[in-house]
């Protein structure tokens, strides 16, 4: 690809420069990306959906991907071939609208959790189970229903408050 030639060709280039040189090139360029306006303007070219492409950090590998949320100073962006999610600064990130995966189809956030089970699926009276903080699955009657958690009074005779998101109906057959 063009860019890793590039790349390669500006890595031999600056192999045998001092590292002072090197720092201070580092430190110039540091100061032009930070710049709010090379920001905003690489803000301005990217929506929600878009096929981009992205520099790892880590390698200076040209990946892509496509811009599943914006926030302040980054962007995620999806590399749908691993289905990972990077956080990459704008700056980092290129619109790949001349190229034939921009045709790629739009972006559907994912769909929201599953609804936490309300108390009004429990009342008192209940034949429910749970683990406890070790793992071990108890039975225990509701003796109370609360606005978050259950009082229930376990089979050994201790009473437990539990989270309705910890307790499972036991069905007796």
């Amino acid at each position: 690809m063009v860019e890793d030639d590039i790349a390669l060709r500006m890595v031999e280039a600056l192999q045998d420069a001092p590292s002072l040189q090197l720092y201070q090139m580092r430190a110039l360029i540091d100061v032009l990306l930070d710049d709010p306006k090379r920001e905003m303007a690489s803000r301005l070219k990217l929506h929600l959906g878009q096929a981009v492409r992205f520099i790892d950090h880590r390698t200076g590998q040209v990946r892509h991907g496509k811009l599943i949320a914006r926030h302040d100073k980054q962007a995620t962006v999806l590399e749908e071939d691993v289905r990972r999610t990077w956080k990459i600064p704008y700056v980092a990130i290129d619109s790949m609208s001349a190229e034939p995966s921009a045709q790629a189809k739009p972006y559907e956030p994912p769909p929201e959790p599953a609804a936490q089970m309300a108390n009004a699926t429990f009342k008192v009276g209940d034949k429910v189970t749970f683990d406890d903080a070790k793992g071990i699955a108890l039975v225990g009657i509701i003796t109370r229903v609360n606005r978050r958690t259950a009082t229930l009074q376990a089979m050994d005779g201790r009473n437990w408050r539990v989270g309705f998101e910890l307790l499972r109906h036991v069905l007796d057959v």
